[in-house]
């Protein structure tokens, strides 16, 4: 009986006409549905539109976000620059001398990421349009070859690599690029170099000999150097092709342009006089001779040491040692004296 009435009244409740009072708003039915959403809409600003950027000032945009102060902008522009420049043919609308300029102070960068892609977008270039700017790479190579951080001075090895693949033989024949490289391997190896005596000090400086033992992190840096070393100095002692010479060739070399870079630089015309370690030393002869009174000693110690230690860095050491016998072999009957030295011996004053 109670069931019953309870039924009816709520058949009941469904047809009364409910009371409305001032301010209050209409109770909303069991099945509403909200339809006052927005839907957020996609909008293409450029992406459609007719004056959209061309490839040029694309290319512009991206060169100059290799200066932002975000390393993953900074990364994804030199990937963009890269993949213009692995297309072919290439687009490359600034020109590399400018885009050397541009990525050059990038080879420190504190991130790995971005100089990784440095390297990639490196590679693209072409080797031709390289070689001018030999001497330019090579400092800021040295300079991150000597870095206070050791992921930095690995990643310098690999620019050096780079620029003794596109252009080796231009490396060791510009100035500056044959001595200052060689310093700061013992730098980074920890190599000793004996100076000369002089009025201010002495006795030479000498510094600690360079061990892996132990080392954790950064036991494969040690190996990996003297690689590069010997990829270095393979170039630097490589013989030159003979060519044949026919009496035409005279008259040639006279009226032909040169097809070097700075051809008569060696004269130090229009340049302040160079020091032995920015001088320019073009042939094997003369790499030769200033190798072995600065350097030679030094290196056979290093080499002496590392094949000691065995292991990855022992058989690094054995390829040094290769190069070196290889290079220097011939040495000792192709030397020549200083014109300054033992002048005048046998003289008397």
């Amino acid at each position: 009986m109670g069931s019953s009435a309870k039924k009816k009244k709520e058949k009941k409740k469904d047809f009364q006409k409910p009371k409305l009072k001032v301010g209050k708003a209409k109770p909303k039915a069991s099945n509403f549905t909200d339809t006052s959403f927005k839907s957020k809409a996609i909008v293409l600003q450029q992406q459609l539109a007719e004056n959209a950027p061309n490839p040029t000032e694309r290319f512009k945009h991206n060169l100059s976000l290799t200066t932002s102060r975000s390393d993953t902008q900074r990364r994804d522009a030199l990937s963009y620059l890269a993949g213009q420049l692995s297309t072919n043919p290439p687009t490359n609308p600034v020109g590399t001398s400018t885009l050397l300029q541009r990525l050059l102070p990038m080879m420190s960068d504190s991130s790995g990421p971005v100089r990784g892609q440095l390297l990639k977008l490196l590679r693209n270039l072409p080797a031709d349009e390289v070689r001018p700017h030999v001497e330019k790479i090579m400092l800021y190579i040295r300079g991150t070859m000597t870095n206070i951080s050791q992921e930095v001075k690995d990643d310098g090895l690999n620019y050096m690599e780079w620029l003794l693949d596109v252009a080796g033989e231009d490396v060791v024949s510009s100035p500056g690029c044959w001595v200052k490289p060689l310093r700061d391997f013992m730098s980074v190896l920890g190599w000793t170099i004996t100076i000369s005596p002089t009025t201010a000090s002495k006795s030479g400086w000498t510094s600690a000999p360079r061990t892996t033992f132990g080392a954790k992190k950064y036991g494969q840096s040690f190996p990996r150097q003297m690689l590069v070393l010997s990829k270095f100095l393979e170039m630097g002692f490589k013989p030159g092709m003979p060519t044949s010479w026919t009496p035409n060739d005279w008259f040639g070399n006279i009226s032909c342009v040169p097809r070097v870079p700075d051809p008569f630089g060696y004269l130090g015309l229009f340049k302040p006089p160079r020091d032995e370690d920015g001088e320019i030393y073009r042939n094997r002869e003369d790499r030769q001779d200033i190798f072995q009174k600065r350097f030679m000693a030094a290196v056979e110690a290093g080499v002496d040491m590392a094949k000691k230690e065995g292991g990855t860095a022992g058989r690094a050491a054995a390829t040094l040692d290769q190069v070196l016998k290889d290079g220097m072999g011939d040495y000792e009957q192709n030397s020549r004296h200083d014109d300054d030295e033992h002048l005048w011996d046998g003289y008397i004053m």
